[in-house]
Parts: C-alpha cells; structure tokens; sequence
C-alpha cells in the first residue's frame, strides 16, 4: 500500500477514535448524579452539600438555620397566609375548606378595642381567625393559631394529614433530592412579612400534624 494512502487511513482511524471517546465522555457527563443535581441552576438553592429548585410559584425567601431533624423555610408564597384558601371575611368559611368546621363567633377585648374572631372546631382540630379590614394593615394571614390532626382538613395544594413527605415536598418544590428528605422530621414555613408559621411534623414517613402559631399580641385562646 502506498505510503501517502497508509497515512490518509491512519488520520482517518485516529480522528474517528477521538470523535467516539468525546461522545462516551458527553454520556458519561449527562447522566452523572452532579448533573442531575444542577437541573436548573438559576433557580437552585443549596441546603449543605445538596441543592433544591423551589417551584416558582413557592416564592422562596431563604432557609432558617435549625439544628437536628427540622428544615425551616422562610416563603412570600400567598399559601403561606391563607393556607385554606383566599378568604375576606367569615361568610367565606360556610364555603372554602373550611365549611365543615363548626364556627363561634367571639369578640375579645385588645389593646385595639374589642375585636371579633371565629372560633372553628372539627373533632380535635381548631383553628381560630381574625379577619383585618383596616386597609392601612400590611400583609398577614387570617389565621391567629391553629392544631390540625386528621385529613378531614383539606389545606391548599391539597394538603392533608396521612400524605407522604415526598408529596408533600413536591408541592412546593421542582426538585429535592431523596436522601435530604429522609434527613427531616419536621418542615417549617414563616412567612417573609408579619410572620405566621407553619410546623408539619411528620412520623413514619406521614404528616402527623400541622400547627400555626402567628406573630402577633392578641393573646386569643381557643376555648
């Protein structure tokens, strides 16, 4: 075979050899776990050495620094202050997620004067709010306080005790790698103006219980 045919051939094995090693490379590199973890970059936020993408519409502010099994998360989201539904005033509670709820009107005397809140029981779940007309008020959720048990309450983004903690993760978030949710008993949310928050305790995998506690001075009690 002729020299200059011998090196054209050469060339030719040499360049295809590369061509098939960068491909593999380019596999190996698009289904590796740093890939995976970096699926949008913009928009992720890292809890130690992982990263999570919070859905847009979660309107996550930052991570509160808790210590052991509780993730703390600060969100302007709008479920964060109405957690049952958009809500004005109590003839929306005889139609929302809150209809089946029976509720007592109570006026307490504040430092503001005497006030009206409802008083809402189902079984061992209650909940009480305050419904702020005064249109000088900054943003804050109708709830004062609440203790929920059972998945007879149904919240927003259809909530409820008895869901697993991956459903509930998903639900306000595009992604959040496995091992970090298995790191977490307890996920809280506050509220990023006139704090109110939220504290799901999960057990054995399940929502257990969900509980709000609101930044205010009304000392309200449920009975």
């Amino acid at each position: 075979m002729p020299a200059d045919h011998m090196k054209h051939l050469l060339t030719g094995v040499l360049g295809l050899s590369v061509l098939l090693i960068s491909c593999q490379n380019t596999t190996q590199s698009t289904n590796s776990p740093e890939s995976d973890a970096a699926i949008d970059t913009i928009h992720s936020v890292r809890v130690g050495n992982d990263q999570v993408t919070p859905k847009s519409t979660f309107e996550f502010n930052s991570f509160i620094d808790f210590q052991g099994d509780t993730l703390g998360i600060v969100t302007c989201a709008e479920y964060v202050y109405s957690p049952f539904g958009t809500m004005n005033n109590k003839t929306d509670l005889k139609t929302g997620n809150l209809r089946n709820f029976v509720t007592v009107d109570k006026i307490e005397k504040t430092d503001n004067g005497e006030l009206e809140f409802q008083k809402l029981t189902l079984g061992l779940n209650r909940i009480i709010v305050f419904f702020d007309h005064d249109p000088e008020s900054s943003k804050s959720s109708y709830v004062i306080k609440g203790e929920i048990f059972d998945n007879r309450v149904v919240f927003e983004n259809n909530i409820k005790i008895g869901m697993t903690k991956k459903s509930f993760i998903d639900q306000f978030f595009d992604y959040f790698p496995e091992n970090l949710i298995n790191n977490y008993q307890t996920i809280v949310f506050e509220s990023c103006v006139e704090a109110i928050t939220h504290t799901y305790t999960f057990r054995n995998d399940r929502l257990e219980s969900v509980k709000f506690d609101s930044d205010n001075y009304w000392k309200v009690d449920y009975e």
